[in-house]
C-alpha cells in the first residue's frame, strides 16, 4: 500500500540572476512499512525533495500525495501524517531537559494530557533515553541528541517519518543504535524516508533506493536488485610475482594483505575476466586464488553516479 507518492517534482532556485535547477522532474513512491532511501552526492537535490514533501519548499511543478491526500490542496490534513528530523538537530532546544523538549514539542503538535504523558514514556524507552530524561539537551552526546531529535519526531505517532542525514557525524556505536531504531520503525509499519550519505546504513536497513544526481533520477529500484546487478561482476585475484604487477593498478584496486598481492576488479563481462587472466599469463605472474565477491553498496553508488556523469 502506497504511503507517499511524488510526481514530476520540479524546483528551480534563482540567486543573483542565476538559475539553478535543483530538482528536474523527480517521481517515486514509498510503501507502508518501507525504508525508502534517497541517495546522491552533495547538490543532487535530496534535501530540496524532502523539504518539498514537508512544504518547507514550494515546487514550481509536480504533485505530492500523502496517504492519497494532495498536499497542495489539503496541506494541513496531509502534514498530520508527516514528521521529520532535518540535518543538524534543528528541532531541539539545548537549554531544556530531554523531558521538557518532548513535552514542549508535544504541545506544539497538539498533544496533551494523559496521551502525551504516556507517549513521552514510550518514545523515551524506544530511543533508550529514559535515564537521561532530566539532563539538559545541550549536555548530551551528539548521538543522544540525534536520538532525542528522532524521539521528538516520533511523538505524534505519524505513519510517515522523514530523516535527513540521521547518522551524520555520529560515532559507530551511535550509528548502530540509529540503524536499529529504523529497523524497528519499519517493523511497526512506519514508512521511513531516509536521505543519507551513509552507505552502510542503506545497505543494512533500506528496502528500496532512489539515486539522484544533478536533480534527476539515475535509478530507483529494490536494494537487493541493485546489489545483485553487481554481484557477479566483482572479482578478487590473489597472486604472486613482481614482474610488472604494478601495471595492474589501472584495472582496479591493488593492495597487499598478509604478504599477498591482491587485485579487486569490477568487470562488465566474463570475457573481460579472461582477457585480464591473459595479462597475468603474459607477465608470467602466478594467480594463486580467484573468487567472485560482493560489491558493497558504496561502490555501486559511485559507479552509477560516475556512469551518469560520463
Amino acid at each position: 500500500m502506497e504511503a507517499l507518492r511524488v510526481e514530476n517534482l520540479k524546483k528551480t532556485y534563482v540567486s543573483k540572476n542565476k538559475k539553478v535547477e535543483a530538482v528536474k522532474g523527480i517521481s517515486f513512491f514509498a510503501n507502508k512499512g518501507e525504508v525508502f532511501s534517497i541517495l546522491g552526492p552533495n547538490g543532487a537535490g535530496k534535501t530540496t525533495t524532502i523539504k518539498s514533501i514537508l512544504r518547507l519548499v514550494i515546487p514550481e511543478e509536480g504533485k505530492i500525495y500523502v496517504k492519497g491526500i494532495d498536499i497542495s490542496k489539503h496541506t494541513s490534513e496531509a502534514l498530520k501524517n508527516l514528521s521529520a528530523v532535518l540535518e543538524g538537530n534543528r528541532n531541539i532546544h539545548w537549554k531544556m531537559t530531554v523531558f521538557e523538549n518532548l513535552k514542549y514539542f508535544g504541545y506544539i503538535r497538539g498533544l496533551g494530557g494523559k496521551f502525551l504523558k504516556e507517549r513521552i514514556e514510550e518514545v523515551l524507552e524506544f530511543v533508550e533515553l529514559t535515564e537521561k530524561r532530566n539532563e539538559l539537551a545541550g549536555k548530551l552526546s551528539r548521538g543522544m541528541q540525534q536520538r532525542l531529535a528522532i524521539a521528538i519526531a516520533l511523538l505524534p505517532d505519524t505513519p510517515i517519518v522523514l530523516l535527513d542525514e540521521p547518522t551524520l557525524g555520529l560515532d559507530v556505536e551511535s550509528s548502530i543504535k540509529i540503524r536499529e531504531m529504523l529497523t524497528k520503525l519499519s517493523e511497526k509499519g512506519k514508512t521511513v524516508l531516509l536521505s543519507t550519505h551513509d552507505m552502510h546504513l542503506v545497505e543494512k536497513v533500506a528496502d528500496r533506493v532512489l539515486i539522484i544526481n544533478n536533480g534527476k533520477i539515475i535509478v530507483c529500484d529494490k536494494k537487493t536488485n541493485l546489489i545483485n546487478a553487481f554481484k557477479k561482476k566483482a572479482y578478487k585475484i590473489v597472486f604472486a610475482g613482481e614482474n610488472g604487477y604494478i601495471n595492474f593498478r589501472k584495472y582496479g584496486k591493488l593492495y597487499e594483505e598478509n604478504g599477498e598481492k591482491i587485485l579487486e576488479v569490477q568487470l562488465e563481462s566474463i570475457d573481460q575476466l579472461y582477457e585480464l587472466i591473459d595479462k597475468f599469463k603474459e607477465n608470467q605472474i602466478e594467480i594463486k586464488h580467484l573468487e567472485s565477491i560482493m560489491v558493497n553498496f558504496e561502490e555501486i553508488f559511485v559507479n552509477i553516479v560516475r556512469s551518469d556523469e560520463q
